[in-house]
């Protein structure tokens, strides 16, 4: 070993959520810790994830509630939407948020060393011309980048990711969004409430992995949805530069022209220049070959949030990354993240959120499941609400009544769905929700009535 190589117990290659839960978690039993980060600090999350687009949708969901009602009585006037101004909000969230994430970090008792760490042993990594050692463990914990498809003629065109989004400060006349997975659809509605003319192409009906009823209930959403036009299912073919705009190419012979080209077809694990062969770590399809401990096929590094391409969601990372962590520095996996209660939120209007499985993933782990649902236009509160869009769908399994999951498409599903996270957490069953107290009026008490049917089918 080079004399000048700096030994830690633990090193954890990248600074976003889960590197940073990792280096804590590993710091606070003692460990001494160096956590590699290379650029910005603060993670994709608050840089250009979660809290920007939360914060730009909320400015497009108060334009269109001030430009729209279905409320008979009450008219509404419109709204004035100065662009830049909600994009430099969206900056000053951003720096606040970030403030706040340094202060984390500068608090949390590990070394921050502001550089790309890569491989150059099982033990052993370079990082600015510099050489590392680990006694305990590593955690790759390196984040995600867009995804590209190889789409004829997209190298040739200008277009944006969502990372690039984040940059604009004029808003476009047209916009074509290839993807309806939840980056696709919260920029794509956004553009439309902010006054854009925007189409949005999916391959396949959207939400259609969630269940049949979310995937009607969302398409009727989005037919209301001024500015918008969902095309799907649509591939598309090619693309080429049309003036100043681009020209999109669908399978079928439609043509689509805007000004700007967003992709939003999903991301993958920034791990490509890791040199993680030099390791011993295993890569199958872009995903770091991992089990629910995070452990990779070098049994002493561990890998978390995106970087493991799977679950590329805020609180899975921060799951993974305190596993990670404390497993690096155990020296061994004693320590595994949570799989039973996935959970996933899209922040549109209506917002969809799930947890647990849906009806066919029930089936296919080997479950008899039995489903209750209703469409929240429907349902008590949401008839005095006005709501035109949505469904919530129960299911359990039909031996005990006990959920196995829920999925929500409707007014707060965003915050409703942790009311079924944690009596799936606790195993509870549709007759003890019976025996739970439930407010009325409210949007969750439709679980009730879908708790009265499921504990009525299954005989509880």
């Amino acid at each position: 070993m080079s004399a000048d190589t700096q030994t830690y117990d633990v090193l954890v290659l990248g600074g976003g959520t889960a590197g940073t839960a990792a280096a804590k978690a590993a710091a606070g039993e003692g460990a001494r810790v160096a956590m590699f980060n290379d650029g910005e600090l603060g993670g994709l999350c608050i840089l250009r994830g979660c809290m920007p687009t939360k914060t730009m949708l909320h400015a497009a969901h108060t334009a269109h509630e001030a430009s729209h009602s279905r409320t008979p009585g009450v008219r509404v006037g419109g709204a004035a939407i100065d662009f830049p101004a909600v994009m430099r909000n969206k900056d000053a969230k951003v720096a606040r948020f970030k403030a706040a994430k340094i202060e984390g970090i500068e608090g949390g008792g590990y070394d921050v060393i502001d550089a790309r760490a890569r491989f150059v042993g099982p033990d052993t990594v370079e990082a600015d011309g510099r050489r590392y050692r680990f006694e305990r463990g590593a955690v790759i914990a390196t984040g995600s980048v867009a995804t590209v498809p190889p789409i004829p003629g997209l190298d040739g065109v200008s277009y944006l990711t969502s990372d690039e989004v984040m940059g604009l400060t004029e808003r476009p006349d047209s916009v074509v969004v290839l993807g309806t997975g939840a980056i696709g659809l919260e920029l794509g509605q956004f553009f439309a409430r902010m006054g854009t003319q925007v189409s949005v192409v999916s391959r396949r009906p959207i939400f259609c992995d969630v269940g049949p009823l979310i995937s009607q209930e969302m398409a009727a959403a989005m037919a209301d949805e001024p500015n918008l036009e969902l095309v799907q299912p649509f591939g598309t073919e090619s693309v080429e530069r049309d003036g100043d705009g681009v020209l999109v190419r669908l399978a079928g012979g439609r043509e689509i022209r805007a000004q700007a080209l967003v992709v939003a077809t999903g991301r993958r694990a920034a791990v490509d220049d890791l040199d993680l062969d030099a390791a011993g770590i295993q890569v199958e399809r872009g995903r770091v070959v991992s089990g629910p401990d995070m452990q990779t096929s070098n049994p002493s590094v561990y890998v978390a949030g995106d970087a493991s391409g799977d679950r590329l969601l805020l609180h899975v990372a921060n799951w993974e990354g305190r596993v990670a962590g404390l497993n690096a520095l155990a020296g061994e996996p004693v320590h595994q993240v949570e799989q039973r209660l996935h959970m996933s939120v899209v922040f549109t209007d209506p917002p969809m959120a799930q947890v647990g499985m849906n009806e066919e993933e029930a089936r296919a782990a080997g479950h008899d499941p039995v489903v209750a649902s209703a469409r929240y236009a429907e349902t008590g509160r949401a008839i005095t609400q006005d709501v035109a869009h949505g469904a919530c769908v129960l299911v359990a399994e039909r031996s005990n009544g006990e959920l196995l999951g829920a999925q929500l498409l409707g007014p707060r599903a965003d915050d409703i769905v942790h009311e079924i996270s944690a009596i799936l957490y606790y195993r509870g069953t549709a007759a003890q929700m019976l025996e739970m107290p439930w407010y009325h009026p409210t949007v969750s008490e439709v679980f009730l009535s879908l708790a009265r049917e499921i504990a009525h089918e299954v005989g509880s």
